[in-house]
């Protein structure tokens, strides 16, 4: 399975550009419309189902809508059976309700699909989300493929699931990788739907509850243009952002991948939910018993949280997000198209995770190079260069960098076409979609 995400490799001692940190207040976009650079066309489309009135687009079965949110509900539930891989291979029933988006036209030829979703689970119960592509040429339906199994707990005497994703499931439309549909060459998806189940211990009232799904789908994504994305901010911003730093916790919790580079995902993560405040990040409560010698013990609980049994790493985009809103954010993943687009985040008071990896050679102000790495766009200087808080770091004090804005661009758009975890409360909206483009949150 292939993972962008995972940590970065240093080769050198990490160069980190420090100043004084200026916090400014956002000031609204430039008018017009941003300059997104050579790759403003790339058709980037998410699809969100958060409303009772979304979700009454769509097909249930034994689940039912209440107040914006899926549960399950009393009358129609079917019972399945479910070993979870991870456990101790007891074969365990459970009551399940689908629901069934309506298709969705895409009007391009989808290469990608990457499903997220905001969900509470009760000790017990859990979610698993599909999806399904309409092939472009011959209008035939690829299979449902699992994107995840979901559980937001960890207590497994209790029934909770072991969340993962699912390996063996690819055949000639389609691979999936980890929490990616990708479409085999000319099997392209000109339509999809996508479908979650709910599920709960048979006999038990308690139920999941799903309060949004989204679905971002995108055409492949070409070479970068090497068009760098002209700066619409016009003076310094920052948002306050806590620096987190994931090689202080080298060697935690082998268990869950023993901290360090493997942590960038959920470091990450644990920075922009602290930054909306205490009640978006674990309590003392959350955080009593966990061991962190160095500190930050909230970076161990959101790798432990995140965690994916089958990819055997705390990077899965989706799980971020999912984990995200346990403690009441809105959340999802998408891809932006320059860091143009991520400015309009930035003046909403919005800070951007993003994934992308280097070579050395290609940024060569970072220090060191990596297979796949997360890191968070906190700002941007006067001179539109990204302000990042990059936990490849061995204390919080050397987290926050700048690197170059044409090279950070460059490696983002061309290693993962621009994959974002956006989180926000509800308080905070999120920007306007841009027009002339595909929307894409």
């Amino acid at each position: 399975m292939r993972r962008l995400g995972l940590g970065a490799t240093v080769l050198s001692t990490l160069s980190t550009i420090t100043l004084a940190a200026t916090v400014l207040v956002a000031p609204a976009p430039a008018a017009g419309t941003p300059d997104l650079g050579g790759d403003l066309g790339n058709d980037i489309t998410v699809t969100r189902w958060d409303s009772s009135r979304d979700f009454a687009g769509g097909e249930t079965s034994g689940v039912r809508i209440n107040n914006g949110e899926l549960t399950l509900s009393r009358r129609g539930a079917s019972t399945v059976s479910y070993v979870d891989p991870h456990g101790d291979g007891t074969a365990r029933e459970y009551d399940a309700g689908t629901w069934t988006s309506p298709v969705v036209e895409i009007d391009y030829a989808g290469d990608e699909a990457v499903a997220s979703w905001n969900a509470d689970t009760p000790t017990g119960t859990w979610v698993e989300t599909t999806f399904r592509g309409r092939d472009r040429v011959d209008g035939s339906w690829t299979k449902w493929y699992v994107l995840g199994r979901w559980a937001s707990g960890m207590d497994y005497e209790a029934g909770d699931i072991h969340r993962t994703s699912l390996d063996g499931q690819n055949d000639k439309d389609a691979r999936i990788l980890t929490d990616t549909f990708s479409a085999r060459t000319g099997r392209e998806a000109v339509a999809f739907q996508t479908r979650v189940n709910l599920l709960r211990p048979a006999g038990q009232t308690s139920s999941p509850q799903l309060d949004t799904i989204a679905t971002m789908t995108s055409e492949l994504i070409p070479p970068y243009s090497g068009v760098t994305s002209s700066f619409t901010l016009g003076e310094q911003v920052e948002l306050a952002v806590p620096p987190y730093a994931q090689n202080i916790h080298s060697g935690e919790y082998p268990e869950f991948g023993g901290g360090g580079e493997v942590w960038c995902s959920p470091t990450s993560s644990a920075m922009v939910m602290r930054y909306y405040g205490p009640e978006h990040s674990p309590s003392a409560d959350d955080l009593e018993g966990i061991l962190a010698p160095n500190g930050d013990p909230q970076v161990d609980h959101a790798a432990m949280y995140t965690w994916d049994y089958i990819y055997e790493g705390a990077g899965n985009w989706p799980f971020n997000a999912a984990y995200a809103h346990t403690y009441g954010l809105d959340s999802f993943v998408t891809r932006l198209r320059s860091l143009a687009e991520a400015e309009q985040f930035i003046a909403a008071g919005i800070p951007v995770v993003t994934s992308l990896s280097w070579d050395l050679a290609e940024m060569p102000e970072a220090g060191y190079e990596t297979n796949g790495h997360l890191m968070v766009i906190v700002g941007f200087t006067a001179d539109g260069d990204p302000i990042l808080n990059d936990p490849a770091s061995n204390s919080n004090a050397n987290v926050r960098s700048i690197y170059t804005r044409e090279n950070f661009e460059k490696v983002w758009q061309g290693s993962t076409g621009g994959v974002s975890y956006i989180y926000h409360p509800s308080n905070v909206p999120l920007p306007a979609n841009l027009p002339g483009v595909t929307p894409n949150w």
